[in-house]
C-alpha cells in the first residue's frame, strides 16, 4: 500500500516562532512553545483524509547546545498529545556539518517516504523558509510556502503560496477534493 503525506515544518508552521528583527527563531524552552490554535480540526481532516502528518524539523540550536535534547523531546511530546501528527524527524546538526538531513538536502524527507511507503506524486511539504520549500522542490513533492514576511531569501518556485498554515492545510483539503 502507497500513502500520502503532509510533510510540515515545525517553527513558523505548527508552532509560533519569535520574529527578532525579521528572522524566526525557534523557541528554546517548552514555556515559549505555542502551537497554531486553528490548525488541529483540519489536521483530522487530513487525517480522515488517510495523509500522513509528518513533522520535518532542522534544529540546529541543538548541535550547538542552545536547546537541551530533554526540552526539545518536551515540545514533541506536546505536539503528540495535542495534534494527530505520525511522527517528527529531526535534524540536530548546523549548516557547517553539511549533513544530508539538513533541509533543503532531502535525507529526513527520504527516510520518512521510506518507513511509511509514502507516494511523492501525492504528498505536499508545508514551510515558512526557502529551506522548507527547496527540500520539497528537490523530492517533486506539491510545495506550499508560507509567507510570514521574514527578512530572509524567499523562495523562487513554489506550488502555492499563503499567508497561514490553516489557509495552507485548507489549499491540500480542496485540492484532494479534485483528485
Amino acid at each position: 500500500m502507497v500513502n500520502k503525506a503532509v510533510f510540515l515544518d515545525r517553527d513558523g508552521v505548527i508552532n509560533l516562532s519569535k520574529v527578532i528583527k525579521g528572522k524566526p527563531i525557534a523557541p528554546i524552552s517548552i514555556t515559549e512553545f505555542r502551537l497554531y490554535p486553528a490548525i488541529k480540526k483540519l489536521l483530522y481532516e487530513l487525517i480522515k483524509k488517510k495523509f500522513k502528518l509528518i513533522v520535518v524539523t532542522n534544529q540546529p540550536d541543538i548541535s550547538i547546545g542552545k536547546i537541551k535534547i530533554e526540552e526539545l523531546n518536551k515540545m514533541h511530546e506536546r505536539i503528540y498529545q495535542e495534534l494527530p501528527i505520525t511522527d517528527i524527524f529531526v535534524c540536530p546538526h548546523n549548516k557547517k556539518e553539511d549533513c544530508n538531513c539538513r533541509k533543503p538536502k532531502p535525507g529526513m524527507l527520504k527516510k520518512a517516504i521510506n518507513k511509511y511507503k509514502i507516494s511523492v506524486k501525492k504528498s505536499f511539504i508545508i514551510g515558512d523558509r526557502k529551506s522548507d520549500i527547496d527540500a520539497g522542490l528537490n523530492l517533486n513533492l506539491k510545495t506550499i510556502y508560507i509567507d510570514r514576511d521574514y527578512k530572509e531569501e524567499k523562495p523562487n518556485k513554489f506550488d502555492f503560496i499563503t499567508k497561514s498554515t490553516k489557509k495552507a492545510l485548507e489549499i491540500i483539503i480542496h485540492h484532494d477534493k479534485k483528485n
